[in-house]
């Protein structure tokens, strides 16, 4: 090729790089340069002619001056292989920068050893990467600031890097993960990973879980999130970041969490149940705010919706118009004063229901000022209609009690005033009769005694009913009680050709402390039935020791007959009041059918409990204990009095000035009778007015007086004579002989009452009393 050829063909291809878009130039092994095109010029800013020889140099930054020079003096070495390298120079007007050279060695036709390659300027790529270097360093920084562990994962699920602050957290060293996949590294938690990762890789959503340490025994919780960073089809290139925090402190409060609102649920449950079960609904009253609260039940009390939106106002509402005053006054106490209150209410509800409530309020305190009122509302509305109904029923008892007391005494007072005249001339009779006349006036007083009997079983059930039974003890002879009922029902027994048979034991003390009178009356009832219902055979009285204490004796009493016996279906009913079982065979018996009955409640008194064992055909026996106490110097009751014959006493009381008010002519003929008996010479008077007249004129040691009279009753007479002569005394004469009669005398200080019909020795008994406490000689 001639020398023009070449020269031609350079001029072809300097022209070629001065239009390339890169840096092009030529230089020798010196780094002398020769040729540069129009973008090196740019890339450089220097000119063609500043860059010529080693001008190029001046723009390089010294410390890769020397790296450069190293370069292309190695490159001689290796000719065929391309050359390659990096260095920065300060461009005159956009200061640093990054250049990349590839350049070739080539020898021209001068036989020169060159360098003919390109420059590009890479300074925005550079900047990226040391950018994407400083992030990546300072992500490195953050991750492993992390209280968590951070692992990097591909889409094989295995684990390609480990971030942790401290290292004691992971279960094995950090090396030991990268490269294995997670069923090789996570054992049985393997699955729950792998769930996990799968599902992000699938949605490309982030995910997490929470799960509790592998081992039981340790009570530590975890939190898993997982979430996709790149995502390609080939799995190895994909990255997933997952991050796990301990979180047992957390799940710990949330699992407390969770337990108290269970229990709170629970308890507002039973709260609900209990309201529902008891009838009670809850309130609060915030005065700070104004709000009101109801638990559930209060809306059910008022027949509301939940949704209704209670206020104070419309609270009030309910309430009856005279019981809001009241729930003022006492709310307004309890803010005032800080105490609760406790109500019963009327309210109206929603469904015009009316109701009766219990309303409580317990004000609530703080820093000294009552913030709230709390309280509970109690439908009470049948207890309360009960409670009406019950008043109403105890109203209408104790008018029918007081009715019948009324009637009683009134019945007691008309029936006994005819028969204290027909007993009292009887007596009158058997003081002084005719032979042929004895046979008349025992049958007399038989049927007068009787009579009298039949009217006391009806007053004394009455009594026993009504808790009024009033029990008189006394040192009591048990062994001539019953030599003395004995006695009594002897010509009775031999009447019907029957035996009668009494015993007692002999261990038995002979005085105990005891209610003679019904005592006797217990044993009286039982021995006049076993005579009634016993046509031959006998009746036994039985008194036997159960057991002696140092201050007691319980004793066993049995009543036993051999007549027709009671079937034992009627062994519950022969205690009936007004009952009376037929017997055949048996004459009815004539009485009221209260014998047994009155029998039966008066050994209940006695704390005791009367058996009944029966055959038909073969008799009965009645039967019960009772538990007596020893007379003692502590607790020896007065001995009652004897009395000997009537006669002894015949004309005694002379001296004795009595005045006697009663306006039944044959009642007064008959005491008249009797105390001129005793030696008494009485002033009688038909009426109160009568008798103040004769207080007036005479003075008395003791005044008899009637309760029922006209004009002026015994109760107005009596008080006149308390307060006007309290020298004389007082002594009731009544055929009323309720309760009632002494306790209102009682109140009085009137303690003596003889009651009608009476017989000479009570007359005579009272009179003795008088006598002693008159101190008057007799």
């Amino acid at each position: 090729m001639t020398n023009q050829l070449r020269s031609r063909q350079e001029a072809h291809l300097q022209s070629a790089l001065q239009l390339a878009p890169i840096g092009a130039f030529l230089a020798d092994l010196e780094g002398n340069c020769f040729f540069v095109n129009k973008e090196w010029e740019k890339i450089s800013g220097l000119t063609a002619k500043e860059s010529q020889g080693k001008g190029w140099l001046k723009i390089i930054v010294k410390e890769d001056i020397p790296a450069v020079a190293a370069t292309m003096k190695n490159a001689v070495s290796s000719p065929q292989e391309p050359l390659h390298f990096s260095y920065r120079i300060i461009h005159p007007q956009q200061g640093m920068r990054y250049c990349e050279v590839s350049a070739r060695f080539f020898t021209d036709t001068s036989g020169e050893n060159c360098f003919l390659g390109y420059v590009q300027d890479v300074t925005i790529q550079k900047e990226a990467e040391r950018k994407q270097m400083e992030l990546t360093t300072h992500l490195q920084s953050l991750i492993a600031s992390l209280e968590d562990i951070v692992f990097e994962i591909d889409g094989n699920q295995v684990f390609l890097n480990v971030w942790v602050h401290d290292e004691s957290k992971l279960y094995m060293p950090r090396e030991a993960f990268l490269g294995k996949s997670i069923s090789e590294v996570l054992g049985p938690q393997a699955l729950l990973f792998s769930r996990l990762l799968t599902d992000v890789m699938t949605s490309g959503q982030e995910r997490e879980i929470v799960y509790r340490h592998w081992d039981s025994s340790v009570n530590q919780w975890y939190k898993a999130r997982a979430k996709p960073v790149v995502r390609k089809p080939d799995p190895s290139d994909c990255i997933m970041i997952i991050s796990i925090a301990d979180v047992t402190a957390q799940k710990t409060a949330e699992l407390s969490l969770q337990e108290t609102k269970y229990s709170l649920e629970l308890s507002n449950q039973l709260l609900d149940v209990s309201q529902q079960l008891s009838q009670t609904g809850g309130w609060e009253y915030n005065r700070q705010t104004g709000e009101v609260f109801w638990t559930k039940h209060t809306y059910l009390i008022y027949d509301v919706d939940e949704s209704f939106q209670p206020t104070l106002e419309s609270s009030m509402q309910f309430f009856h118009p005279d019981d809001r005053a009241l729930l003022d006054k006492y709310a307004g106490e309890a803010i005032r004063d800080k105490k609760p209150y406790d109500l019963e209410v009327r309210v109206t509800t929603a469904k015009n229901v009316e109701k009766w409530l219990r309303a409580i309020g317990v004000p609530v305190e703080k820093d000294g000022e009552v913030v709230m009122i709390r309280g509970a509302l109690m439908d009470i509305t049948q207890k309360k209609t009960d409670e009406l109904e019950l008043i109403t029923a105890k109203n209408f008892a104790e008018d029918a009690a007081r009715a019948k007391a009324d009637f009683l005494s009134i019945m007691s007072h008309e029936i006994r005033t005819p028969l204290n005249g027909i007993i009292g001339i009887a007596n009158l009779l058997q003081l002084n009769h005719a032979e042929d006349q004895k046979e008349y006036v025992s049958n007399l007083i038989f049927s007068a005694d009787h009579l009298l009997q039949l009217i006391n079983d009806i007053l004394d059930l009455n009594k026993i009913e009504r808790d009024q039974f009033e029990m008189t003890y006394s040192v009591v002879n048990l062994h001539e009680l019953v030599k003395n009922i004995h006695n009594q029902f002897k010509s009775l027994a031999d009447a019907k050709k029957l035996k009668l048979i009494s015993t007692i034991d002999s261990e038995i003390p002979k005085k105990v402390n005891a209610d003679v009178i019904r005592l006797s009356q217990i044993l009286n009832n039982l021995t006049s039935n076993a005579i009634h219902y016993t046509e031959k055979g006998s009746i036994t009285i039985s008194l036997q020791l159960v057991k002696k204490h140092k201050e007691k004796v319980n004793v066993h009493f049995s009543v036993k007959d051999t007549g027709v016996g009671i079937p034992e279906k009627y062994h519950g009913a022969v205690f009936e009041s007004f009952r009376q079982v037929e017997q055949p065979g048996a004459r009815k018996q004539a009485g009221t059918g209260l014998g047994l009955t009155i029998t039966q409640k008066l050994i209940e008194l006695h704390k005791s409990k009367i058996f009944l064992e029966s055959t038909p055909g073969e008799g009965t026996e009645f039967h019960f204990d009772i538990l007596f106490d020893l007379p003692t110097k502590k607790n020896r009751p007065p001995e009652r009095a004897k009395i000997s014959e009537l006669s002894a006493y015949e004309r005694k009381f002379k001296g004795m000035r009595l005045l006697f008010v009663e306006d039944n002519q044959i009642n007064v003929m008959v005491a008249k009778r009797q105390l001129e008996y005793f030696g008494i010479r009485p002033d009688c008077a038909l009426n109160g007015t009568e008798a103040v007249l004769l207080l007036k004129e005479n003075q008395y040691d003791v005044a008899f007086i009637d309760l029922h009279m006209p004009e002026m009753d015994g109760y107005e007479l009596s008080e006149i004579i308390r307060k006007e002569y309290p020298e004389v005394h007082i002594v009731i004469f009544t055929a009323d002989i309720m309760p009632e009669v002494r306790r209102k005398f009682a109140r009085r200080g009137i303690f003596d009452i003889l009651n009608k019909p009476f017989f000479p020795r009570e007359m005579l008994s009272t009179l003795l009393k008088i006598a002693q406490v008159r101190k008057l000689e007799i």
